[in-house]
């Protein structure tokens, strides 16, 4: 079946019922301004920091909220996780820096009809990456 990208275990697909709904990534040339007196400054490159990608997108009901707590489980390892495109290129390590949730529409048993989330993840890289 398709997925539209995969955190270690999780799958984000349409049939799965956890698709996303925008996705920014954010990378630099490590481009840095180093000041000068009188002058403008110079520019110096100290290296790329690491690349972000930002998830964003709305579940619904009892089911999305489980999504959220399987999020939020992968989040409390610590560790980093493979992530994958849709088409099964490997994006390499990355980490789940922060996950923002928005519960609307909530009924007496406190479920929320409307789940707005966004997810923000940070490449991440060990010594042993080149």
């Amino acid at each position: 079946m398709p997925q539209m990208m995969s955190l270690g275990g999780f799958v984000f697909a349409l049939n799965e019922g956890t698709p996303y709904e925008g996705l920014q990534r954010t990378s630099s040339g490590g481009w840095v301004p180093v000041q000068r007196y009188g002058q403008k400054p110079l520019s110096q490159n100290t290296g790329q920091p690491l690349e972000n990608i930002t998830l964003t997108g709305t579940w619904f009901q009892a089911e999305g909220m489980s999504h959220i707590t399987e999020l939020r489980d992968l989040q409390a390892q610590c560790e980093a996780l493979v992530l994958a495109d849709g088409y099964g290129n490997n994006l390499g390590q990355w980490t789940i820096k922060r996950l923002q949730e928005k519960q609307e529409k909530i009924i007496d048993d406190g479920t929320a009809f409307v789940l707005n989330f966004t997810l923000e993840l940070e490449e991440y890289i060990n010594e042993n990456h080149t």
